[in-house]
């Protein structure tokens, strides 16, 4: 009797296991969005932006991961945090060769680094239906020919292959790519594993064993320093009619 209980046992506990082997992993995704160019510093932003498929999960820690056209921008630094997490150490910054991989038309420079929560009470918890900003990346603007035009599209490319291989997730040998997780509200408060999902910025995959992918103008933005915003224009018109009124009444005291 006692062997069958323990055999029914070891039944039970076999089969707890594999259910817990082949629970679904909540799906967390990551995009580079909303370019900011700042004309005085020449300075382009991209907000990362995060969301899960699954409710109330906070962003425990990622791989900040990704390459960009070392000829049109360089890395200046990634800040602007919202609270509850900050980056573990300034990232590394890795020149190499390869631009036709990518569609580059200069190296590819490749940042690896990583965020980490810092505060889980501060944390936010990530949308299901929308994006949310936990952080800035920033850039100098290199190019000359980048400058004073309508359409400035830079591709910024998340270290994440098309269908990423267990073995070899990011687009460098031994590289395990963009790594995210969540955070465990558990009696450890530590991390649980997530799938990864990026969104790239201004590049698409190509279906192509010899190149990874081509940039694609999506999101572009001017970078022309003399535009008037439309929001302005009240403004700049209300100050040029005080200076015709002006110019007019001294002509008559003259």
């Amino acid at each position: 009797m006692n062997k069958i209980i323990s055999f029914l046992l070891l039944i039970v506990l076999l089969a707890s296991g594999h259910v817990a082997s082949t629970q679904t992993l909540p799906v967390v995704s990551v995009r580079f969005y909303n370019p900011v160019y700042d004309c005085p510093t020449e300075t382009y932003c991209l907000e990362v932006q995060f969301k899960s498929d699954t409710p109330l999960k906070q962003l425990f820690g990622m791989n900040l991961r990704f390459f960009y056209d070392d000829a049109i921008l360089e890395y200046i630094g990634t800040g602007d945090f919202k609270p509850g997490y900050n980056l573990q150490e300034e990232p590394l910054i890795i020149t190499g060769e390869g631009s036709e991989y990518f569609g580059f038309t200069g190296a590819p420079e490749f940042i690896n680094g990583s965020v980490q929560m810092t505060d889980s009470a501060l944390a936010a918890v990530l949308p299901t239906d929308d994006w949310l900003m936990l952080f800035k990346v920033c850039f100098h603007v290199d190019d000359p020919n980048s400058l004073d035009i309508q359409n400035f599209c830079p591709s910024v490319v998340w270290d994440l292959q098309q269908n990423p291989p267990a073995d070899n997730p990011g687009f460098l040998p031994g590289d395990d790519g963009v790594v995210m997780s969540v955070f465990d509200p558990g009696p450890y408060q530590d991390s649980s594993p997530a799938t990864e999902e990026v969104v790239q910025f201004n590049w698409q995959y190509l279906n192509d064993s010899d190149y990874f992918g081509i940039p694609v103008e999506i999101i572009c933005i001017p970078t022309s320093c003399w535009e008037v915003p439309i929001k302005d224009w009240a403004i700049y018109l209300a100050i040029g009619l005080m200076i015709i009124a002006s110019a007019i009444i001294y002509r008559r005291r003259i």
